[in-house]
Order: C-alpha cells, then sequence, then structure tokens
C-alpha cells in the first residue's frame, strides 16, 4: 500500500496530500471499511480515524507503512501532522471532498499559516488505467451481472411489474454476494424514453418495451449493462430503431484500440445514428469510464481530451429516445487494448 501511495504521490508531484473520499480512499488503500482519512506528508503516510476504529485500522495498516493517527475532529488531527512534519503546504482534490471538509480544513490550515492548494483529479489519470487485479474483478463483476440479466430476461411476463423486475435483480445480486453499483433503471414502454427513468408499478404487457440498466459490485469493482428488450412480437419501427443502435454500438467497439482519441468514439456512434435520421433523440454521451465508480473518467463525449490508453475500462452505450413513446439503449462495458478491446459484458442482445 505504501508503494502505491508514493507512486501516486510521485505521478501527481505534491509533497503533502489529503483524501477524504471512501472511494479514492478504497483505492489507495483497499481497506473495505471507512471512517478514516489518508494524509500523506513528504514520505510518511498517515491515516486519521477515531478510536471507534482504532483496533480496525491498526490491525489492517500493520506492516503496510502507514501511522493510524487517532485524533477527532479530523481537520484538527491533520494540523497537528502538519505541524509536527513543518509542512507549510497541502493539496486537496475537492472534486471528492465535501463541501463541508473543504471549509473546515482550508479555514483551520490557513490560521495556522499553512497554504490549501487545490489540484482537481490527483486520483483520476491513475485510476483510468486499471492493474490486471483490477481488471480480474471488473471482468468477474461483468460476468456476474451478464448471469443475472439473463436470468430475468427468461422471466419476464405480462403482468410483471418495473418494481418486481428490479427487485428480482437486487435479489440475484444477494444471492451472488455482490451489492448494486446503482440503483436498477427498469423502464417499460414509454418509460424507456427516459433514460434515467426510476422503476415503478407499471405493468408489463404483451409486445411490450423492456430496458433494463444494471451493474453489480464485486470486491469493490463495478459493472455496467443495459439492454434493450421486445416481449414477444415487435412492430418495424422499433425492431428499425433498434437495429440503429446496435449499427452504432458496433460501429465502435469493431474500431476502438489505444491511441485514438477518445472523442472519436462519440463521435462514431452519434455519426450512425444521425446518418439514420435521429440526431436529436442521442440525448448523452457514448459513455463513461467505470472501476470503484460507476462513473469514472474518462467521459466518452464528442469535445473529449487525450486519446484511449491500453488499460482503460469504458462503457459504450449510444440510445434513441422518443419522447412518450420509447427509447432504446445498449451498453456493454469493455477494456481498451493495444490494438481493439475485449467486451467484458455478455448478456443476450
Amino acid at each position: 500500500m505504501k508503494k502505491n501511495v508514493n507512486k501516486i504521490i510521485s505521478t501527481v508531484k505534491v509533497r503533502c496530500a489529503l483524501f477524504t473520499n471512501s472511494k479514492e480512499i478504497f483505492y489507495l488503500t483497499r481497506a473495505e471499511f471507512d471512517g478514516f482519512w489518508i494524509l500523506h506528508v513528504n514520505d510518511k503516510t498517515y491515516a486519521i480515524c477515531s478510536k471507534m476504529i482504532e483496533n480496525q485500522a491498526r490491525e489492517f495498516f500493520f506492516d503496510k507503512g502507514v501511522d493510524v493517527y487517532i485524533g477527532v475532529p479530523f481537520h484538527k488531527a491533520v494540523l497537528e501532522i502538519l505541524k509536527k512534519n513543518n509542512a507549510k503546504k497541502l493539496f486537496v482534490d475537492p472534486k471528492y471532498m465535501t463541501a463541508l471538509d473543504f471549509i473546515f480544513v482550508s479555514a483551520k490550515l490557513s490560521q495556522n499559516g499553512i497554504e490549501v492548494e487545490k489540484k482537481i483529479g490527483m486520483l483520476d489519470s491513475a485510476r483510468m488505467i486499471k492493474e490486471d487485479n483490477e481488471i480480474e474483478n471488473l471482468k468477474k463483476s461483468c460476468k456476474i451481472v451478464s448471469a443475472i440479466c439473463d436470468t430475468v430476461r427468461k422471466e419476464l411476463k405480462p403482468g410483471l411489474t418495473e418494481l418486481d423486475v428490479h427487485y428480482k435483480v437486487l435479489e440475484l445480486f444477494s444471492k451472488n454476494h455482490v451489492t448494486e453499483s446503482f440503483a436498477p433503471i427498469i423502464a417499460f414502454g414509454k418509460n424507456s424514453a427516459n433514460p434515467h427513468h426510476r422503476s415503478s408499478d407499471k405493468k408489463l404487457i404483451q409486445n411490450d418495451i423492456v430496458m433494463m440498466d444494471i451493474g453489480c459490485v464485486y470486491n469493490g469493482y463495478c459493472s455496467d449493462l443495459t439492454r434493450t428488450y421486445f416481449l414477444d412480437k415487435i412492430d418495424d419501427n422499433r425492431k428499425q430503431i433498434w437495429n440503429v443502435v446496435k449499427r452504432s454500438q458496433e460501429a465502435v467497439l469493431k474500431g476502438i484500440k489505444a491511441g485514438l482519441p477518445i472523442a472519436w468514439a462519440d463521435k462514431t456512434a452519434r455519426s450512425v445514428i444521425e446518418s439514420a435520421g435521429y440526431k436529436d433523440k442521442f440525448i448523452h454521451t457514448t459513455g463513461h469510464g467505470v472501476g470503484i465508480e460507476i462513473h469514472e473518467m474518462p467521459s466518452l463525449s464528442s469535445d473529449a481530451e487525450g486519446v484511449f490508453l491500453v488499460g482503460m475500462t469504458v462503457t459504450v452505450e449510444p440510445g434513441i429516445y422518443i419522447e412518450q413513446e420509447f427509447g432504446i439503449r445498449i451498453e456493454d462495458t469493455i477494456l481498451i487494448k493495444e490494438d481493439g478491446c475485449e467486451v467484458l459484458t455478455s448478456a443476450t442482445y
């Protein structure tokens, strides 16, 4: 863990940094409990916690090169440690810090002559590139959610409500010893025109459309998957639009690889949908990074900066939404490779 922290600190080129967000702390430490902050000062790393989790912290950080520091409130403990180490400047990332924590830390330190400097996205670059153990966890998460999606699809029938399906997904997550990475999005009929619909008591009817967007967390790593199904008969218009969305996704999956501009993905997916006459019906970006959070960098938007790199895990999820009628979205989680990509989700289309 000490090596991991030092790697991050050297990458962002800072001497003193504070991490307060539970997700970022998990990334740094892999601790499966929270309630503590990580403070790196010069060449020392501290886990700041209360007496309540002292025993957990000392046991977990034993032989990891991290000093457990008991101090409440935490911002006061930060000051004590910085003064002890004669530090004059502290870097924080307000993107992942609560407003209250930022205000308290900034006020406490500035009152004592210590400068607080903001550095947005200190861990973003590191988190975008997944290491082998992270990839294995992501693959397992995607395998689990894909199997659950296929199971639920087979059980779809008229009379079920969106909430019935919603809780069936959660039940299967529980049976597989995973949690949800976000609240399942189950949308029938015209509700599927809302990309982030909240599951309701709407009942499924014959020949209806079902959009299911689900993801789980395995060993701290998220998966993300969307399928749009039709219950029995499908009319030509909806089938044609489904085909457009699938062609849009396939165009990205076929060409994406390391070295391509990130903006390429959105432009490629959008061009297929626009050429089919649905330019204004694709109302979100083509995808996003996935890791310890369901939405991470990079964002697959048309104005995204940078290029795809080996080891990035992202979603590809084009969609077409016809207001008050229906929506179709198809989404997979993929791993960027040197000469292409590996599709990690495998649920039946």
